[in-house]
């Protein structure tokens, strides 16, 4: 994995980290006209249903994962070739095993929980798809490793084209829930089929069952294995709580909003995991070059985090509009309070991939304990007396949560290189362009407008770092 170590390496990262929010745009621009005929066909009621079962199944393929994948990049990017292909066939058997076995335990809590049997029967089925997804996902760990991520763009974006499709054509045949939720089966088929023939050769195909093998891995991801579980969990923690213990309607509200949230919410996870791989061998061996990748992610984490956030709120009524229509008003207030949460959430991302490259593996657990805990129980509490919007107020108070525990444990690691100088200019942007809201502007000229404010006064008062210039314009960059 020489690109690691290289002074490219940075570049690569930044323009890894453009292509695959571009490719993801792309894909949720695609995906804005059919899931706002997927809501409108479903209505708020079963389409809130569908948020459910898809959190649900989410959350124990996240906790099935047991943080493989990312503690995987970790040790390919500091390991050999042979060490790598017997990890990868052993990692993909056990995936499978653990994967299978989740199935289960997703149809086993939608029964206790007391569900309907479409959404029973539709966890199973999602499961199924997410399953297939799992295994594509492994072949893909070396290639974004050696920084191919263009290769991984494309896939993303051709599963996204491809569910698009699936939507639309569910919608124009009168589709009920539950083929809607089976979707995901052929869609992730169709990308396995494609993504094999590009990855023979490079990625071992196929799946290893050797024991001791899998006990050494599961000994690599040891404590990070609970706290990548519990992370999972916590995503999508407010929306299972908020099924509990408040009304279909409210659901289906809250869904709307969090369709929304989720796809912004996405965007550190895919900015910031770009530059895993090099943080992953910076904190192997170079610790000063890991200080300042380090202070150049959280320096973009919060310029970036800070323009969403603003957007979202000021956005939020044409956004829900155009994905839900007439009759989700209620999910307007909803969606503006959770994009308080994505600057935490932005600041959070960075922080953990920092703690997993530096392998403080219990702080990160402790962190997401809190959070988690922190985001049901206000749920559960606050639901029942402000119904949708409690929920949103519950995730972002877990945000915030885990922000400031990660910060805290990087500090007593001695890792002070937060980049959080460029706070001040971020906040003056920020504030500057959010006056625009008392301006008579239709909703998205005014997101347009304030976007173009924010950056153009952060670019002025020396806010923006100057190696994201340097690495667009040229071919080598980074530290």
């Amino acid at each position: 994995m020489e690109i690691l170590d290289s002074g490219a390496a940075g570049g690569h990262v930044i323009r890894g980290s453009l292509l695959r929010t571009v490719s993801y745009a792309t894909g949720v621009a695609l995906s804005i006209g059919s899931g706002a005929l997927m809501i409108r066909h479903l209505e708020a009621v079963d389409y809130g249903k569908y948020v459910i079962v898809i959190s649900l199944t989410s959350i124990i393929f996240g906790f099935t994962d047991v943080g493989m994948a990312n503690v995987a990049a970790r040790e390919i990017a500091s390991s050999g070739p042979e060490e790598r292909k017997r990890l990868l066939t052993n990692m993909l058997g056990l995936r499978i095993v653990i994967a299978a076995a989740g199935i289960l335990v997703a149809a086993a809590f939608a029964i206790i929980a007391g569900y309907d049997s479409t959404m029973v029967v539709g966890t199973i089925l999602a499961g199924i798809g997410m399953f297939v997804m799992m295994i594509q996902h492994t072949y893909a760990i070396p290639m974004g490793v050696a920084l191919r991520w263009g290769w991984i763009s494309g896939i993303d974006l051709l599963r996204q084209a491809l569910f698009v499709a699936a939507v639309l054509l569910l919608v124009f045949a009168g589709a009920g829930l539950l083929p809607f939720l089976a979707a995901t089966i052929p869609v992730n088929l169709l990308v396995l089929v494609v993504a094999i023939p590009a990855v023979r050769g490079v990625v071992p195909l196929h799946p290893s069952f050797e024991l001791r093998q899998w006990s050494s891995i599961l000994r690599l991801t040891g404590i990070y294995a609970a706290a990548a579980a519990i992370g999972t969990i916590y995503v999508f923690a407010s929306v299972i709580a908020n099924s509990l213990v408040g009304s279909a309607e409210e659901a289906g509200y809250l869904g709307a909003a969090f369709r929304i949230y989720i796809v912004l919410a996405a965007v550190p996870l895919l900015l910031v995991s770009t530059a895993f791989p090099v943080l992953a061998r910076a904190a192997h061996v170079d610790r000063d070059r890991l200080e300042y990748g380090l202070r150049r992610v959280f320096e973009i984490a919060v310029i970036v985090g800070a323009w969403m956030a603003l957007a979202t709120v000021l956005g939020a009524p044409f956004a829900i509009k155009v994905v839900a229509g007439d009759g989700f008003e209620p999910s307007v207030g909803v969606l503006q309070i959770q994009a308080l949460a994505l600057v935490p959430s932005f600041l959070a991302v960075a922080a953990a991939f920092a703690l997993i490259s530096l392998r403080l593996n219990a702080g990160l657990l402790v962190a997401n304990a809190v959070g988690l805990t922190t985001t049901v129980v206000l749920t559960l509490a606050l639901v029942p007396w402000i119904e949708a919007k409690g929920a949103a107020l519950a995730m972002v108070a877990g945000d915030c949560v885990l922000a400031v525990l990660y910060g805290i444990t990087l500090a007593r690691a001695g890792t002070l290189a937060f980049g959080l100088g460029v706070l001040p200019r971020v906040a003056v942007a920020a504030v500057l362009a959010g006056l625009l809201a008392l301006a008579p502007l239709p909703d998205a000229p005014l997101v347009a407008t304030a976007t173009a404010v924010y950056f153009g006064v952060l670019f002025l008062i020396g806010g923006v770092p100057p190696e994201i210039a340097t690495a667009l314009l040229r071919r080598r960059g980074g530290p």
